[in-house]
């Protein structure tokens, strides 16, 4: 089930609720318990490909990964 966010336009309160896509018109402000709420544009991740960045930069000179991408 996907994490939405949420702003109340009654309080102001900032929120995320775990709910289904279906039922993001029922969602209300944990706050106030208000259902005027608004959803906020998410962020969000789209994966990585794991290799490891080609800048000499590495601060992970002790660890036994360090260059792998793992």
């Amino acid at each position: 089930m996907p994490i939405f966010d949420f702003q109340c336009k009654e309080c102001d309160h900032k929120f995320d609720l775990m709910i289904s896509n279906n039922d993001k018109d029922k969602a209300k402000c944990p706050k106030c318990k208000t259902t005027n709420v608004k959803q906020l544009l998410s962020l969000f991740n789209t994966g990585s490909s794991n290799k490891p960045s080609n800048n000499n930069n590495n601060s992970c000179h002790g660890c036994s990964a360090a260059g792998t991408g793992g």
